[in-house]
């Protein structure tokens, strides 16, 4: 096509009240910019929830420790428990045979 009818097309296909291409182009780098604003949003969240993320590790591992010890500290005080009862029981049999003598010794002398 020569130019001469290049410029006879551009009224006919020219659509009554639509965008300039000046203002489509606008509306392209508005949105372009606005894309680019929501990506910058998305990456300073994004980051945000991994700082935030690394922080529930962290306090989650403490958790953890703390839990380990305190189920070593309650094996502890079970073996303690036992040590004891055992301590005990030998304190009474001794005290048992220390009363038989006793006694054995009181009917004895009276």
């Amino acid at each position: 096509m020569c130019p001469a009818e290049n410029s006879a097309l551009l009224p006919k296909m020219a659509k009554p009240n639509s965008p300039s291409l000046i203002e489509v182009v606008k509306q392209l780098v508005e949105k372009q910019h606005s894309q680019a604003s929501e990506i910058e949003n998305s990456k300073t969240v994004l980051f945000q929830l991994q700082v935030q993320n690394k922080r529930y590790d962290a306090i989650l591992k403490r958790l953890h420790c703390q839990l380990n010890k305190l189920r070593s500290n309650k094996r502890q005080w079970h073996w303690n428990i036992q040590q004891l009862e055992k301590k005990a029981a030998e304190l009474r049999k001794c005290l048992g045979v220390l009363e038989l003598q006793s006694k054995a010794v009181w009917e004895e002398t009276y």
